[in-house]
């Protein structure tokens, strides 16, 4: 029987919860494909759902020292937890990812994008620490890993959603997920697909907040999870673990705000994740002013937390200022001066505390030569918003 058709058969029999079925699939399967961890993993499965748990260990324990031994961490903390959950008693595995940790140092805490990549040709592989193990080792290492807890995942289950609870970050040890959110006409769009090691839930862990978004499993996910009480403790030993998730944090806010902004409707999602980087953070206090009418300009903003007023000069009454509307998260404005090269056309000032992005003219340049659609959305846009202004500074006039 051929691999695609051991797999057909094996999926069938595992979606009807014939586990007694399944299992010899997953063992032909596997014999034909010894080097692939993920069909070892659901052959381990299928032995603990048929009540064989001596095998299921001795499975698990092989698939948790291949994992650990060619870096992938998470993978190998997540099926050691499985171990421990079948039987407590079973530490070995524990001491050797300690014992791996505290041989390899640097080079411990590693990951690639999915280990069936790394298997098939790992001298063309670029190996990633892990960014929330990669500065612990030895002992810290191992109290790290106790402090976890695993949580598993079917295709298509919701991990959290919008309104639930923000207290907790959540590690891919297996599985993928895409982060979703909704603009403001309600549509849903996916602004984030993540793989093993990336970690998620900061957005709302980082503010304590409630959950603005919603998680997804695309596969089936086994994910580790660290409680916001872990999180701190933790925080206090290792500052560069709260700078680490805040990066992050900050990345994963821009590209949600990419996939609600109508600018950037039409560029691919992984495409977007590579403009965040031309982006840069602007902060500004309530009163400020951010732009001055018939100032130069060289860049646009695109608001990530806050409200802003924008204002212009009544025509005749130079020392009156108009208030046109107000700009929150997703809007951008400032779009004139990279567009026509001419003076701010208004004046905009923080109603609050205000949080931009600001994309320099060269930056917005080299993206509209690769996703032309940007430039015509901010074209179509300016034109409304000229006509939106004559329309409030005729009703100022007859008022």
């Amino acid at each position: 029987m051929s691999i695609e058709q051991l797999r057909k058969k094996a999926q069938q029999a595992w979606m009807a919860g014939k586990y007694d079925k399944a299992l010899p699939f997953f063992e032909e399967w596997h014999q034909k494909s010894p080097e692939d961890l993920r069909v070892f993993v659901k052959l381990a499965e299928a032995k603990e759902k048929v009540g064989d748990s001596k095998g299921a260990i001795r499975d698990y324990t092989s698939i948790a020292e291949a994992y650990a031994n060619d870096g992938f961490v998470v993978q190998a903390i997540a099926i050691s937890k499985i171990i421990l959950r079948i039987d407590p008693s079973k530490t070995a595995i524990q001491e050797h990812l300690k014992t791996l940790s505290e041989q390899r140092g640097d080079d411990w805490a590693v990951r690639t994008l999915t280990p069936e990549t790394y298997q098939r040709d790992r001298k063309k592989v670029n190996l990633e620490r892990t960014p929330l193990l990669s500065m612990l080792a030895g002992e810290e290492m191992d109290a790290f890993i106790a402090s976890l807890s695993l949580r598993e995942y079917q295709k298509g289950a919701v991990i959290f959603q919008q309104g639930d609870a923000g207290d907790a970050l959540y590690l891919i040890a297996m599985g993928k997920v895409r982060l979703e959110t909704k603009d403001a006409a309600g549509h849903r769009s996916t602004y984030a697909q993540l793989l093993e090691g990336d970690f998620f839930g900061e957005t709302s862990f980082m503010s304590r907040s409630e959950c603005v978004d919603t998680a997804v499993a695309e596969s089936e996910v086994h994910l580790l999870t660290v409680t916001r009480e872990v999180f701190d403790n933790w925080v206090k030993n290792y500052p560069n673990m709260q700078a680490t998730v805040e990066s992050f944090y900050r990345e994963r806010v821009l590209a949600r705000l990419l996939s609600i902004s109508p600018m950037f409707q039409d560029v691919p999602v992984d495409a977007r994740q590579e403009l965040v980087n031309k982006f840069h953070l602007r902060s500004f206090l309530i009163g400020d002013e951010v732009v001055r009418e018939n100032a130069p300009g060289d860049s646009m903003f695109l608001v990530r937390s806050g409200c802003a007023k924008v204002l212009t000069h009544a025509p005749n009454a130079q020392d009156t200022l108009i208030e046109l509307g107000e700009i929150h998260q997703g809007s951008f404005f400032g779009e004139v001066s990279l567009l026509t090269n001419k003076p701010r056309t208004a004046t905009v000032i923080a109603a609050g505390d205000l949080e931009l992005m600001e994309l320099k003219k060269s930056d917005f340049e080299d993206i509209v030569a690769q996703f032309p659609a940007v430039k015509e959305v901010v074209t179509k846009l300016q034109k409304e918003r000229v006509k939106e202004t004559i329309r409030v500074l005729m009703d100022k006039s007859r008022g």
